[in-house]
């Protein structure tokens, strides 16, 4: 045992480890985000969800939708998953030890020399032994490993954030367009009643020889506009509800609203914040981060396997031909001791499994710039959206309040006698677009706020 001591000691102390050690990937990010008014103060992205989406309505749908959705418990049992993984690669570390009991009888043929002189043809041999197994870490194989379970594990807990991050947008912007589509129907069912009353007026024209068949016609297709605006649009309604069920993990019913989400967007400030923050806030970047580590830590597990593997082996119990004396003392037998082994010929196969891993975090490094550089166009994109939909929706504004003074008018001027139908239709038919555009811009602005924090790394938290 002292002798072994001896050869074992040099080798556990003069381990190394191989590979490239993971780190953050080191890019070069732009010093802020496009259209960001505040680029180096606190971003609109570390708001927790609670504080954004303050409708008690929608915040009640969220949570739900936290505690029921079937993509988030499934991305719950990837991290169970990975952590088990990451518990597995930590034994590594130990050694193992196994054991086994067994006992035997022969009996031996005389014939075939079988049967010693004196000896009995019949023996039996009882065994009750422990297998111990302990490979060295000598060029950091085990080391490497349980980096890049530990980065696997991080992987999977941001890709848990990355889906609840999605879940949360996903709800609010169904929500905000379940909300437009009621205001749609409102704007129709208002139209229909108006062009009712047109048609009436026109009727009534026409029995009295001011009108014609024209007129009537015109003033009915007018109608038939507004009328099938409002089973599309019902149809639409049923299909948001059934879709934010969905959403929640539930089956397909009616969706309870809450009250107007008209000045949601007017009481936040959609900031980016510091360019570099983006990177850790975002739980796809860090989770493509880890991602990337796991790859480089790989490098160093595929070069271990290619040197030689050395490792502590040994075997002991108790063996007795008498299974009455098997745990006498006299029955002890063990032995233990180093063994080497590894490739000595195998075509290329090491290295090519090194390269393959050197490739792979090649790979991983080129995602992680793609879904950098998408992140900052993301929050480019929303950012500038909401300005731009502020200023759409101002305009817009104006236009109907426009619209529906030419309709006044144009009404006055029909019942007056001065002018035809014509004026009134396209009066109309110009009033009815410019308020379902108007709606609809009101829905955009507040979706970008949506988009915003979503893009922001908003959601996870």
């Amino acid at each position: 045992m002292k002798s072994l001591t001896i050869i074992l000691s040099p080798i556990l102390l003069s381990g190394c480890v191989l590979g490239p050690e993971p780190g953050n990937p080191n890019i070069a990010l732009p010093g802020a985000i496009r259209s960001d008014s505040a680029p180096h103060g606190a971003s609109f992205g570390d708001m927790a969800w609670r504080k954004v989406f303050t409708d008690a309505t929608l915040s009640k749908l969220i949570e739900r939708a936290i505690a029921n959705n079937p993509d988030l418990a499934a991305a719950t049992y990837r991290i169970e998953q990975a952590r088990a993984q990451a518990a597995a690669a930590n034994s590594d570390w130990f050694p193992q030890l196994n054991g086994s009991a067994g006992g035997m009888g022969n009996y031996g043929s005389a014939n075939a020399v079988q049967v010693m002189p004196g000896a009995g043809r019949s023996s039996e041999l009882y065994n009750l032994t422990g297998l111990l197994s302990w490979e060295f870490d000598l060029w950091g194989g085990i080391h490497r490993s349980n980096q890049a379970t530990r980065s696997e594990l991080l992987v999977a807990y941001y890709q848990r954030d990355a889906v609840q991050t999605s879940l949360v947008a996903a709800v609010a912007s169904s929500y905000v367009e379940l909300k437009n589509l009621d205001e749609r129907l409102t704007i129709s069912r208002r139209t229909v009643r108006s062009r009712r009353e047109s048609l009436d007026l026109v009727k009534a024209r026409g029995e009295g020889g001011l009108g014609s068949e024209l007129e009537t016609g015109q003033a009915e297709a007018l109608l038939g506009q507004a009328l099938t605006a409002i089973p599309i649009t019902e149809k639409a309604i049923t299909e948001k509800e059934n879709e934010i069920r969905f959403l929640l993990g539930e089956y397909p019913s009616r969706v309870v609203r809450g009250g107007s989400l008209e000045s949601f967007e007017d009481s936040l400030h959609i900031k980016g914040g510091l360019s570099s923050s983006l990177l850790g806030r975002r739980p796809d970047l860090a989770a493509a981060n880890q991602s990337y580590q796991a790859a480089v830590a790989q490098i160093g597990v595929a070069d271990a396997l290619r040197l030689p593997n050395i490792s502590l082996t040994g075997t002991g119990g108790m063996i007795s031909s008498d299974f009455g004396k098997l745990l006498e003392s006299n029955s002890t037998a063990y032995s233990i001791g180093p063994s080497i082994s590894g490739p000595i010929f195998d075509a290329g196969r090491s290295k090519a499994r090194a390269d393959a891993a050197r490739a792979r975090a090649g790979e991983a490094l080129v995602n992680y710039n793609k879904a950098s550089q998408q992140a900052f166009r993301e929050a480019a994109d929303a950012i500038n959206a909401h300005i731009k939909m502020g200023e759409i929706t101002t305009q817009l504004s104006a236009l109907v309040k426009s619209y529906q003074k030419v309709a006044m008018v144009a009404t006055d001027r029909f019942q007056g006698g001065a002018s035809g139908y014509l004026e009134v239709l396209d009066a109309e038919r110009s009033l009815f677009s410019a308020e379902l555009e108007l709606a609809d811009a009101r829905r955009d602005r507040i979706l970008a706020v949506v988009f915003a924090y979503r893009a922001l790394g908003g959601g996870w938290q």
